[in-house]
């Protein structure tokens, strides 16, 4: 068994929230361009996909940080292409779908990132003698 070093830990992590970032600044970009498109349809399929993809990265660590990695990302994204640029024109309009993708994904952020932690079950492996409570229940019992 090995044992990394506290320099390759924090590579690491350095690694998996830019990574994170990195891939909630794509989603954000395809979002936004996806928002507008065949009404209601572009907003859920964007909405679900980043409801997904923070999801996901809440549950694949024991901590926040990816997942506050790639909110960052989606949102940083979706703030600079909400902005109105040197042509004053931006992709994410000032219409009901713009305000509900913008507001949305803050939202969907909010909720996955403030969800408490799930305690994971221990579970015996399958073909395992071990007993356990339920197990042990009194055979003379109805």
């Amino acid at each position: 068994m090995t044992t990394r070093s506290a320099r390759q830990r924090a590579l690491h992590r350095i690694g998996v929230l830019a990574l994170s970032s990195l891939c909630g600044a794509i989603i954000g970009l395809v979002g936004s361009a996806t928002h507008q498109s065949l009404p209601p349809v572009g907003i859920v399929l964007a909405a679900s996909t980043t409801a997904l993809f923070l999801t996901g990265l809440r549950a694949w660590g024991d901590d926040r940080g990816p997942a506050a990695a790639g909110a960052f990302g989606i949102g940083s994204v979706v703030l600079a292409l909400a902005t109105p640029g040197a042509g004053a024109s931006v992709l994410i309009p000032g219409n009901l779908l713009g305000y509900a993708w913008t507001v949305g994904i803050m939202l969907i952020a909010l909720v996955v990132l403030a969800w408490p932690r799930v305690q994971r079950l221990h579970r015996r492996p399958a073909g395992s003698i071990e007993t356990t409570a339920s197990d042990q229940r009194d055979p003379s019992a109805p």
